[in-house]
């Protein structure tokens, strides 16, 4: 009995851990079943607690004692395999996120966009990327301070990842550039994606620390994948349409091949 009522402390780190959820769910269960055993392992001994003990009480027993000992090395085996699983899962997000926006980062995308790339040549489906500058940021920086800068880039990637449909990916690309890959997306489709990202940015202040609010736009260079496309070349044609964002006035966006179009209003 002492070693089932010991399994209990490994079950309640195995919920802590879960949180919620159907897996939780099944552990609640599994709690509540080892509760009951406990207390008909203390009725029946209460119950049967005999002058002389004879070999079938010392069976019983032994297999009690067996059933308590299996049921301790399992909760305790779940509770370290719970743990390394957290654990490794704390290490895959942290290899494939930034760690100041939360989205994904520059390994992550080098990964998914070949990926991505070489399916929309296998399959003939459309790929978008779009890359993201934030116009003047070293301003923000220089006049603000690295922490507001830091607000900037968190609160304009969390309106991207609020846009984006689960398939899409944000990423850091570096600094205050960012990447975003439109799966199964036309260039038509990407501007209209674009269109509302530069409309969002521009209309949402940021409240800072101290009370203040701070305004910021960013400027978009779109390209849509070519039969001919490497990773580089892809890219490359979204940066030069970035620059070319960039130098027609900023806060707009810009496909590669085609004329500029103003953030709307």
């Amino acid at each position: 009995m002492a070693m089932i009522a010991a399994a209990l402390p490994s079950i309640r780190s195995i919920l802590h851990a879960l949180g919620s959820g159907a897996l939780q769910v099944r552990w609640l269960w599994l709690r509540r079943l080892i509760f009951a055993f406990l207390a008909g392992y203390a009725v029946f001994g209460a119950a049967h607690v005999p002058m002389i003990v004879t070999i079938p009480d010392l069976i019983v027993a032994s297999i009690l004692l067996a059933g308590g000992a299996f049921v301790l090395i399992v909760a305790r085996l779940s509770e370290m395999t719970t743990r390394d699983i957290i654990r490794i899962a704390s290490l895959e997000r942290d290899v494939m996120h930034d760690s100041l926006t939360g989205v994904y980062n520059r390994r992550y995308l080098d990964g998914r966009l070949a990926e991505e790339l070489s399916r929309a040549h296998r399959t003939g489906c459309a790929l978008s990327a779009l890359l993201v500058d934030l116009d003047h940021f070293k301003h923000v920086n220089d006049a603000y301070g690295h922490d507001v800068g830091d607000q900037v880039l968190r609160h304009v990637s969390g309106l991207m990842a609020s846009i984006v449909r689960t398939n899409d990916v944000v990423a850091r690309y570096g600094g205050e550039e960012f990447v975003i890959l439109a799966v199964d997306s036309k260039s038509a489709d990407a501007s209209l994606l674009g269109e509302r990202l530069l409309q969002r940015i521009r209309s949402e202040d940021i409240v800072l620390l101290d009370g203040n609010t701070l305004s910021v736009t960013a400027s978009i260079g779109i390209a849509t994948s070519a039969t001919d496309d490497c990773e580089s070349t892809f890219l490359r044609r979204a940066d030069e349409a970035l620059y070319q964002a960039k130098r027609s006035g900023r806060d707009r966006l810009c496909v590669a091949g085609e004329a500029c179009q103003l953030a709307s209003a």
